[in-house]
């Protein structure tokens, strides 16, 4: 199953650690989203088995003042 993980955070998203991501080899997409008023969003698109796995993953990456939203990907 994919989701994407949208993140908020006051800091660029560069400074955040998606590199778990990438070495447990879930990570299929990441991006920065142009900033808002509520500071930095960016995004991670993951291939993982289901929704607790991908909540598991993301608690496992500091994450520090931000908000974080996992949504599931509709794939037809």
């Amino acid at each position: 199953m994919r989701f994407m993980v949208f993140v908020r955070s006051p800091k660029p998203m560069a400074a955040l650690n998606g590199d778990a991501l990438l070495r447990a080899g879930v990570l299929l997409d990441a991006g920065d989203l142009v900033p808002d008023a509520l500071g930095v969003s960016g995004y991670w698109l993951i291939d993982v088995r289901d929704h607790e796995e991908a909540v598991e993953r993301i608690r496992r990456i500091p994450l520090p003042a931000c908000v974080v939203e996992i949504r599931q990907v509709a794939v037809v």
